[in-house]
């Protein structure tokens, strides 16, 4: 009887351990299959994964064209003209130096002859000296104004565009008539109103102080065309200068710029 009851009891203790393990090895009929998650898994992640990647070797972007360009200034606008119209005539050590050079070199070889010959005040001494430095500054910045002040108007690029050509003739043709036909702000060639105008400005300002004699149109003409002959050598210098030794070329933009 003891027997029969130890039976039973173990049964009933077996039977609900034997249907919860059935239970837990049948899958449940609303759960995906390992296969389809795994699927499902597997096709998301190709498709970040073609969101990501970068592209293939074949369809490679040049990382150069990627990356944004830089601005394009359209010309050689007002404020630009003003910072070199500056920088030119005052902001520079020829500024002082070239107006010596000059100075200097009047009053050792002064101009005319007998009595049409500078007057004694013009030729000896400080004083001298000093008035022929005041004349030689006011040509240069009469000159570089009036250049600064025709350009703004004409739109006319102060600055020189150096030649493409290898051929030393050649670049010096192209200095030379630069003087004649320079380029616009947008780059197109023009007349070189602005260097005719700093011509004519920086020959006729002697004619309110020089000693009489030296202030009249004729004379004021040959000035004039004596700074436009220096203006075409200022080309050939910008042409040739990066050419040139160091020491040759400051010496050159100390006493002639």
């Amino acid at each position: 009887m003891k027997n029969t009851l130890s039976i039973r009891l173990l049964a009933l203790l077996l039977l609900p351990a034997s249907c919860f393990g059935q239970d837990a090895a049948k899958p449940l009929s609303d759960a995906p299959s390992y296969e389809a998650a795994h699927g499902t898994t597997e096709g998301s992640s190709l498709i970040g994964q073609e969101a990501v990647d970068p592209p293939s070797a074949s369809g490679a972007v040049d990382p150069t064209l990627a990356q944004p360009a830089p601005p394009i200034r359209a010309g050689f606008g007002f404020g630009y003209k003003f910072h070199y119209y500056l920088t030119e005539t005052y902001f520079n050590p020829s500024a002082l130096t070239a107006p010596a050079f000059r100075a200097g070199l009047r009053m050792a070889n002064p101009p005319g002859k007998g009595g049409t010959q500078f007057p004694p005040e013009w030729r000896r001494g400080s004083e001298a000296f000093g008035r022929n430095y005041g004349d030689a500054f006011a040509e240069r910045v009469s000159f570089q104004t009036a250049r600064f002040v025709t350009g703004a108007i004409t739109r006319e690029d102060p600055r020189y565009a150096p030649s493409s050509s290898h051929n030393v003739l050649a670049r010096s043709l192209h200095a030379l008539s630069f003087t004649l036909v320079d380029r616009s702000d947008s780059g197109h060639p023009m007349p070189a109103f602005s260097n005719f105008v700093g011509a004519a400005a920086g020959g006729f300002v002697g004619n309110a102080y020089l000693p009489s004699g030296f202030n009249n149109v004729t004379h004021a003409g040959q000035r004039a065309t004596l700074r436009f002959g220096f203006t075409a050598s200022g080309n050939l210098f910008r042409e040739f200068a990066p050419e040139m030794p160091g020491p040759l070329r400051n010496f050159i933009m100390l006493i002639a710029r």
